[in-house]
């Protein structure tokens, strides 16, 4: 299974997208660790709904404009979506914990990961713009 994790917010109206390779037999346990996490999240009484299931309707259409929010996809078959109360008490690395905590790894991968050196960068861009993509425009 393959989870993305994204969060808008961060104060400076960023958006974080983790893809990462999950086995399939954690992978099928990841939805009920992750409904379990968003739902003890953030503050305890909110404005919106904590949970959004997007496997029913699409993310757009789930999470108002303008607000900070965090979601995970399972694959093709959707996830969940959060919106991000209090922005202070959520963490940027909230999905990948999560993954982290299921996959037994080091909690140094998703709390100080080991940044890139600029020549590996490149490369990656380099590699990236080969593929020849079009990706479509819009807002």
């Amino acid at each position: 299974a393959v989870v993305s994790t994204q969060s808008t917010g961060d104060q400076r109206k960023h958006i974080f997208i983790d893809c990462v390779p999950v086995p399939e037999e954690e992978g099928t346990m990841l939805p009920a660790y992750f409904k379990k996490a968003i739902l003890e999240s953030d503050v305890e009484w909110s404005q919106n709904k904590k949970l959004v299931d997007t496997r029913k309707k699409n993310l757009r259409n789930c999470v108002p404009q303008g607000l900070p929010y965090f979601s995970v996809e399972f694959g093709l078959d959707g996830g969940f979506a959060h919106v991000i109360e209090e922005e202070r008490m959520f963490k940027r690395y909230f999905g990948l914990e999560i993954i982290g905590c299921v996959l037994d790894a080091d909690v140094s991968l998703w709390r100080n990961p080991e940044k890139e050196s600029g020549e590996a960068v490149g490369y990656k861009k380099r590699t990236f713009e080969k593929l020849d993509i079009d990706f479509p425009e819009g807002n």
